[in-house]
């Protein structure tokens, strides 16, 4: 989540008369988006994880980081057959194989019935899952790209706390919206070499997500602060994030949680579009 430091979210209404719409002070104003500070949260029933505030990125990080990728993209090809090596010692692989040559069986049994040629059947269990020519880069970086997003909050906050999720619960998947940073092929790579599941998402549904219903509480409650506890600053509004997150209850994130089906079944009601209120 973002949030602008000073800044108003949501739909403000006043009373005017259908005559005063175009008079100046009756005209909404738009102004320039003016720095925000940005969040992330992890939620499941009856659970509450951690909360984390995203810094600003240094120049000694960024410089960091370029020569880190430099050196993943020169060893991607050794590390490509590390990842080719452990899959094949894998169940998804030997299911695979068994699956594929059972079909080549029955197509051989059948050509043979009918006095014709075998086709050739897929043999992708020979070859490489991991066989794209990787290679990570990073453009102008303002926001969160999938290297910040899989360094600073992945390996050491995300993937721990989902393997300890799953041993809870061996239903455990892991639920993100499609922002790039959520979705790459280097993301979705690292993500999968951890063995942490993924639920497919589907484009531009917040509405599915209860977390954003957890945003909306959040900023609603900071924007309430008035006088000496208004927020003005990055610092303030870093504090007031995380006291707001500690505010949240296992009532409110289920509450959110239970509301769900009648949210997709209000959506399907519409054929998939987005004129229903939850």
């Amino acid at each position: 989540m973002a949030i602008e430091i000073g800044g108003l979210s949501g739909v403000n209404l006043v009373w005017r008369d259908k005559t005063e719409q175009w008079q100046e002070h009756c005209v909404g104003a738009k102004k320039k988006q003016g720095p925000r500070v940005m969040c992330w949260g992890m939620i499941g029933w009856n659970y509450k994880g951690p909360f984390h505030i995203w810094e600003k990125e240094t120049k000694e990080e960024k410089e960091d980081a370029q020569k880190q990728i430099k050196a993943l993209n020169a060893g991607w090809i050794v590390e490509q057959k590390r990842l080719n090596d452990e899959w094949k010692t894998t169940e998804e692989w030997r299911q695979l194989k068994e699956r594929e040559l059972k079909m080549a069986r029955e197509a051989k049994a059948a050509a043979k019935l009918e006095g014709e040629k075998c086709a050739k059947t897929k043999q992708s269990w020979r070859g490489n899952k991991y066989q794209r020519e990787f290679k990570l880069q990073r453009g102008d970086v303002k926001g969160i790209d999938s290297w910040r997003y899989v360094t600073v909050l992945g390996r050491p906050i995300l993937y721990p706390e989902c393997k300890r999720r799953m041993g809870l619960n061996r239903n455990f998947i892991l639920m993100e919206d499609n922002a790039a940073a959520h979705n790459s092929e280097w993301t979705n790579m690292q993500r999968r070499i951890e063995g942490i599941p993924k639920a497919d998402w589907p484009p531009n549904s917040p509405d599915f997500n209860p977390i954003e219903r957890i945003w909306a509480l959040m900023k609603r409650r900071i924007q309430r602060r008035r006088g000496s506890e208004r927020v003005t600053t990055r610092a303030a509004m870093a504090a007031a994030l995380r006291e707001e997150w500690d505010r949240i209850t296992l009532e409110d994130i289920n509450n959110e949680i239970q509301k769900l089906p009648t949210i997709m079944k209000r959506c399907l009601h519409v054929n998939g579009g987005n004129k229903f209120h939850a």
